[in-house]
């Protein structure tokens, strides 16, 4: 089977972000991919959680097919849990932070730093944890990473779900996560197969139908942005109202402007 990416392009790809601000370190990933392949990315999903194997991140997927995909994900804060045994590999590009793995009858963590690369290969698993110690404190550093993964991805659907339907009960990301996944699906269906060869009419024309109607069922899911402001009517009688949508930039990240007397922590 041929495959649209190479491992090690993405991770040379993933170098360019380093030593960057969030959110520039993302786009400079995108406009490295899009310089190496043309037009295979899609830029437009937004951020969502995951909650996988016990471990809470955010992720932002820029590819995705039956076999591929490639997205950023990370956290600020921290995380722990278990990579799930797949049959899927997956090359992980730390370009922020700090993580920790470690593996059966390892008795020593392996450490990661920007510019390091991670391979879990098929059937094989791994304890995480994302963030190491900032110096003289128990605090994490957080960590963010360019992931590519290859197989059959289908088949890791029920790991990447379950801990939000029976677990956190986060059915609004569980629905976004397919509905992103089927657009990505009808964006690739849409190019040239990995040789060059042209798509045929029935798989551009589903591909056209996934790309059309995913990315509505995914704004129409959307919860309001995070809004930290405190409220300022606590009454039985106020009525609460959602924050209105808010723009977002290139790279997907949400700007807001901070409010009046916000109570929001940094």
């Amino acid at each position: 089977m041929a495959f649209v990416f190479d491992p090690d392009i993405v991770h040379e790809c993933s170098l360019a972000s380093l030593d960057k601000p969030k959110p520039a370190m993302f786009d400079a990933f995108a406009e490295a991919m899009e310089n190496k392949y043309p037009g295979r990315l899609d830029l437009d999903q937004p951020w969502i959680f995951s909650n996988a194997g016990g471990a809470m991140i955010q992720m932002k997927l820029y590819y995705a097919s039956i076999f591929e995909y490639i997205m950023i994900w990370g956290t600020p804060i921290g995380s722990e849990g278990h990579s799930g045994r797949h049959a899927v590999g997956f090359w992980d590009t730390v370009i922020d932070g700090e993580m920790w793995y470690y593996g059966e009858g390892q008795f020593s963590k392996r450490v990661y730093l920007p510019g390091d690369r991670v391979y879990v290969g098929p059937n094989q698993a791994r304890a995480m944890k994302f963030g190491g110690a900032d110096q003289g404190t128990t605090l994490t550093t957080g960590v963010w990473a360019v992931e590519y993964a290859r197989g059959p991805l289908p088949l890791s659907i029920p790991f990447g779900l379950a801990d939000e339907l029976v677990s956190t009960l986060d059915f609004a990301t569980a629905a976004q996560t397919l509905s992103i996944y089927a657009s990505l699906v009808g964006h690739h269906w849409r190019l040239p197969h990995a040789d060059g060869a042209a798509p045929s009419m029935l798989r551009r024309t589903l591909g056209t139908v996934l790309a059309s109607v995913a990315p509505t069922v995914t704004r129409l899911l959307r919860p309001a942005e995070p809004d930290d402001e405190i409220p300022s009517d606590t009454s039985p009688s106020s009525v609460w109202t959602p924050a209105p949508p808010t723009r977002s930039s290139a790279s997907g990240v949400p700007q807001t402007k901070r409010r009046g007397g916000s109570a929001a922590r940094g």
